[in-house]
């Protein structure tokens, strides 16, 4: 049996064994980031299979998001836990968030996103704490637990996860969990959308069209319906279309409205996409055929 083990190590390829340097890992890992995933995997897959947890990493996500490889919730499963099992922080999030969505190859497992999610927790990674609140909220692994929630969305903030800003906002708006504050919200959704992300600015917009948590401000959200716009947000492109046709001022403009609503619609995910268009040809029944034509126009450039 030795000897036969022995002979099958002969006839394996060096490369099976090669661990690359630090700097060499580093260069795939950006290769790979670029999306230069055959020359990445090159390097990554045999330090994968030598042991190296970052490597290990890379690879499940290879096989998680088929970048590279051919998609395999099982494969991705099996590189995430042999990394995540060394302490890759980055693999624990991974491995808790496959075990969330459950996946051929990869069942759905509450206990195990769980407990994979503490541990990525103890290493501060910010997404962990989003996603451990929102198990809280929903119950998927026990009774709902709001107010729990809303401590570990508080500290993924503090981290810099501006998606937990936006989770928390909401919680002290509908006053789940904790003591219902508008003004508290609008200030953790200025936070949120301060580092940049589109749905806080989106739904901040909102509280300063319609006064909420303070003050109206109309100038303030059309610059952050724009913004977020400019970000990718479908939302706020059928809100700023709204604002801009509904509200007196300078952004006033039908045509130019319709248009972002027709961008809005073509954005939009496909479970929200029907109420966008009812909203927007709720709008273009205002607008004259003129108006309507040079609104498709305009969308069109963007």
């Amino acid at each position: 049996m030795r000897a036969a083990f022995l002979a099958l190590l002969l006839c394996l390829s060096p490369a099976a064994f090669a661990q690359a340097t630090p700097e060499a890992l580093s260069r795939a890992q950006a290769d790979f980031t670029a999306g230069r995933f055959d020359d990445a995997l090159r390097v990554i897959e045999p330090t994968a299979r030598a042991g190296d947890p970052t490597a290990q990493m890379l690879l499940g996500t290879a096989y998680d998001n088929g970048q590279g490889k051919a998609e395999s919730p099982r494969l991705a499963q099996d590189w995430y836990s042999r990394a995540a099992e060394q302490g890759n922080g980055p693999a624990q999030l991974a491995l808790a968030l496959l075990a969330l969505d459950g996946r051929d190859g990869a069942p759905r497992d509450p206990d195990t996103a769980r407990r994979w999610l503490t541990q990525a927790m103890g290493q501060g990674l910010p997404r962990a704490f989003v996603a451990r609140g929102q198990m809280m909220l929903d119950g998927q692994d026990e009774p709902p637990n709001p107010a729990a929630a809303a401590a570990l969305l508080l500290t993924g903030l503090e981290l810099g996860a501006p998606e937990a800003g936006l989770m928390l906002a909401g919680l002290y708006a509908e006053g789940r969990g904790v003591t219902r504050d508008q003004s508290r919200a609008r200030g953790i959704l200025a936070r949120a959308a301060k580092m940049g992300h589109a749905p806080a600015m989106a739904q901040l917009a909102v509280m300063h069209e319609l006064g909420q948590g303070g003050p109206a401000d109309p100038m303030a959200a059309y610059a952050l319906y724009q913004e977020a716009v400019n970000l990718g947000d479908a939302s706020a492109a059928v809100n700023l279309a709204l604002f801009m046709q509904q509200t007196e001022g300078y952004w006033t403009d039908p045509p130019l409205a319709h248009a972002y609503c027709l961008w809005g619609i073509s954005n939009a995910p496909q479970d929200v996409a029907p109420q966008y268009a009812e909203q927007c040809e709720t709008l273009a029944d205002e607008l004259t055929q003129e108006q309507r034509d040079e609104g498709a126009r305009l969308a069109a450039t963007f």
